[in-house]
């Protein structure tokens, strides 16, 4: 027997999927397997409801297929080589039915997922699905906006019920807290916290110099690794790790430090998180820009987080900044080197910031004209796919270099330290070969800056 396995969260069936789903009657395989991933887990952004409720939402339009047709839930697991053999293990138990390459065609909208198969050796097929996405679908509900005509038949009556729309308002609208904190239920751990480790050295070679001994508050500490060797460079200091993640404090406090005197605190980066005058150093690591994005874009916030690290640094205290940079207004041209790449920048324009978008022009298929910052947005988060429904809202480079100069200022900081500059590991595995920019006549660009190092210093007064 021939089958086709689909599998997706399934949190709302667009009308596309719906139609798509059904679309499956006339294919050449004897049998759907549908599996829910993170049957597990309901009640928070990632994972708004409950799998019964998914599962609801989905049969009817299996059914419309003819097919005869199985759901499975699967309960999650940390994304890696164990899930295909998770998944297949999990249907064999529930269904009785032995999923292999050889009888099993795959279909779902993760990129991730497609090539765990596709490695394990199943044929994978990316169904041509347009439209809303799911997440998409479930963002608008939660916003008040309009969603129903692009909801399939069994959405709508789930969404409909008396209630739910306040519950989605519930889930969405805490701004960074839940049971576990937000960023545990909208990122994959795994990915993400290997993305910040990743960068471990450079953002060593670029803070520790400006690192004055005392009480070193890191703020946004993600997995503690920074504080790992903040501890053995800085034995004789105090250092405080603040996070808006249970998830990343948990982590953090299973690292092996070098000195005893680490101090975890759960709290908002933006707030005051240490006594008045109390600390030596406050760094904002890869930090800012969430708070920037995850505040409705108020560029206020960044105005007061540095305003409240002035509180917590005593006189001649030393804040840190290392972030994201947008580029100097300007127009440029964006050409497209592959398909693939054209297809993400135009997912991206659409989706940007809630939906807000990215503005463009089309000069031709392959080439599109926009402002620099918007282009540099693209090219930052591109490749961030594992984390896309995430990064895609996230503005990498909400100042520019001299932005970032006044931001200092009007905290009352004295600057001491602007330096913007190229990562050229990124340049040349995420930049080159994907794309070409260029201004308006024609002459070529090299690459934005991809990170931003800030220091500014509290003055002894």
């Amino acid at each position: 027997m021939s089958y086709a396995l689909v599998l997706g969260r399934f949190h709302a069936v667009t009308k596309a999927q719906s139609e798509w789903l059904e679309s499956l009657g006339r294919s050449p395989v004897e049998r759907i397997v549908c599996v829910l991933t993170s049957a597990d887990h309901s009640g928070t952004r990632r994972n708004p409801l409950d799998a019964a409720t998914r599962e609801a939402m989905l049969k009817p339009a299996l059914a419309r297929s003819t097919k005869p047709f199985d759901v499975v839930h699967v309960p999650d697991v940390p994304e890696s080589d164990a899930w295909v053999a998770h998944v297949v293990a999990t249907v064999k138990a529930k269904t009785g039915l032995g999923l292999t390459p050889s009888n099993t065609t795959v279909a779902s909208a993760n990129r991730d997922v497609d090539a765990l198969f596709a490695q394990a050796g199943f044929a994978v097929e990316a169904p041509a699905v347009h439209g809303l996405t799911p997440h998409e679908l479930v963002q608008r509900i939660a916003d008040g906006k309009a969603w129903q005509d692009d909801a399939s038949a069994e959405t709508k009556e789930v969404f409909s019920r008396p209630g739910m729309a306040d519950r989605l308002r519930a889930i969405f609208g805490q701004r960074l807290l839940n049971d576990d904190g937000e960023l545990g239920h909208a990122r994959d751990f795994g990915s993400y916290g290997a993305q910040m480790d990743a960068s471990l050295r450079q953002k060593l070679e670029d803070l520790v110099r400006w690192v004055k001994p005392g009480c070193i508050v890191d703020k946004g500490c993600g997995t503690g690794k920074l504080l790992v060797e903040l501890s053995r460079l800085f034995p004789q200091s105090k250092l405080v790790g603040v996070d808006l993640s249970r998830e990343f404090l948990r982590l953090c406090d299973e690292n092996t430090y070098a000195t005893d005197d680490v101090a975890l605190v759960f709290g908002d980066v933006v707030d005051v998180c240490v006594p008045e005058a109390s600390a030596s150093t406050v760094i904002f690591s890869s930090v800012m820009h969430e708070v920037h994005s995850y505040n409705g874009y108020a560029l206020g916030k960044i105005d007061a987080a540095l305003a409240n690290a002035w509180t917590e640094l005593a006189p001649g205290g030393h804040v840190l900044i290392r972030d994201g940079v947008s580029p100097e207004p300007a127009t440029w041209r964006l050409k497209f080197l592959s398909a693939d790449v054209q297809a993400t920048f135009e997912r991206f324009a659409r989706e940007f910031r809630h939906g807000q978008g990215a503005p463009f022009e089309r000069l031709s298929d392959d080439t599109v004209r926009l402002p620099a910052h918007y282009a540099n947005e693209f090219l930052c988060k591109k490749d961030y796919q594992k984390n896309w429904h995430i990064e895609v809202h996230e503005e990498f480079g909400p100042l520019t270099l001299n932005g970032w100069k006044d931001a200092l200022g009007r905290a009352g900081f004295e600057p001491m330290h602007l330096l913007q500059y190229v990562n050229s590991w990124i340049a040349k595995h995420r930049y080159e070969g994907t794309v070409e920019l260029s201004l308006d006549d024609g002459t070529r660009l090299g690459w934005p800056a991809t990170n931003c190092v800030v220091v500014g210093r509290k003055p002894r007064r």
